[in-house]
């Protein structure tokens, strides 16, 4: 609970003054529209909203001191009618050609399927390497609620 409540302290006091807002969903939109110079957040939503020809102004970084992580899953629900066609299609996405032609249309680097990095055609916007440091969350069990506070505080300025 200290740990959390001296992170919340410092979002506030050090951070929020020099953020003009906490956005997970516009933040791609609103840099392209100018309205943003820095956005913390995925590579791919910002490039999707840029023109084509801003690209090459447009520099993405994941810290050498790392950051989150996040994995795209796939789960087939216990009870499905397709059980054997949905085993089907994760074995067709992972196909290398297959999974190359899908981190291509996003700008990811082939990062669960090695074999599919030579087959890419597109160059991510950030290597496999950089995410050496990043790290996934796990769940935060009973700690939940008091994270939920604590980002209520933030959201709201107390």
């Amino acid at each position: 609970p200290a740990q959390i409540q001296k992170a919340r302290d410092l979002i506030n006091n050090e951070w929020k003054p020099n953020l003009i807002k906490f956005d997970a969903e516009a933040f791609g939109k609103g840099f392209a529209a100018g309205e943003f110079w820095v956005v913390q957040g995925y590579a791919e939503v910002v490039y999707a909203e840029i023109q084509e020809d801003q690209k090459k102004d447009v520099a993405f970084f994941i810290p050498k001191e790392g950051g989150p992580a996040y994995i795209d899953s796939m789960c087939i629900l216990k009870d499905t009618k397709n059980y054997d066609l949905a085993l089907k299609f994760i074995d067709f996405i992972h196909r290398p050609e297959i999974y190359a032609e899908f981190c291509d249309s996003f700008g990811f680097p082939a990062t669960a399927n090695i074999p599919a990095r030579a087959l890419q055609k597109v160059t991510p916007y950030y290597k496999a390497e950089d995410l050496a440091n990043t790290e996934l969350k796990e769940d935060l069990g009973e700690a939940l609620e008091l994270y939920n506070k604590a980002w209520q505080d933030i959201r709201v300025g107390e």
